[in-house]
């Protein structure tokens, strides 16, 4: 038989972004470190996390990315 506690985990990992309000939720992100060397790749992760939070409105999306660029 198996043992229940080596099963994995039936719910979401994180906290569902869509019971929290929009601006709250994007706060509360940690973007990756912007790396001059590779912007693409710093683009894709910050996607990535908007994405993984559910983070779809472009003003949503602009703000936090906006202060974690270099100036």
């Amino acid at each position: 038989m198996t043992d229940p506690r080596n099963l994995a985990p039936s719910g979401p990992l994180l906290p569902d972004a869509s019971s929290r309000p929009p601006d709250v939720a994007v706060m509360q992100l940690r973007l990756p470190t912007f790396v001059r060397k590779n912007p693409h790749v710093w683009f894709a992760q910050v996607e990535a996390v908007f994405d993984l939070h559910r983070v779809t409105s472009e003003t949503t999306r602009f703000r936090p990315l906006l202060c974690n660029l270099p100036p």
